[in-house]
């Protein structure tokens, strides 16, 4: 008897957090943000560095007047954000659908996308920019 081997059709889930940035509008969160940065948080505050290009997300449990409801999939493994307005207003609006590997810092409990495609500067421009709570 030969054995033949099943070729995976799907990835794994993947270990480091990633948004996507879609050509819609939509801001996609990957299942290692909804798994171990979400938790029970179904708000989030939209903020941007325009200096160092960095987009950060900050969750929140409960709503206020600019918070953007998260909406989970059905398995909650993946979320997403309507970011339409955030994103044509900062002139970031995506001409293709773009994955972005994310970082959480945790003292100011912000999710961090570096868009500008260098990979320093975050820290120091959540230090320099965003009051945390």
């Amino acid at each position: 008897m030969a054995w033949e081997l099943h070729k995976r059709t799907t990835r794994p889930s993947p270990k480091n957090p990633m948004v996507t940035l879609s050509k819609s509008g939509m801001i996609g969160l990957n299942s290692a943000v909804t798994r171990n940065i979400l938790g029970e948080n179904k708000f989030a505050h939209l903020l941007f560095e325009k200096e160092k290009r960095l987009i950060g997300i900050r969750f929140l449990k409960q709503s206020d007047p600019d918070t953007y409801p998260v909406k989970y999939t059905k398995s909650r493994s993946h979320a997403t954000i309507s970011g339409v307005s955030f994103l044509k207003a900062n002139n970031i609006f995506p001409s293709e659908t773009t994955a972005y590997p994310a970082t959480y810092d945790e003292p100011s409990k912000i999710l961090v996308v570096n868009i500008s495609g260098k990979a320093e500067g975050w820290k120091e421009a959540i230090k320099r920019r965003v009051k945390t709570e």
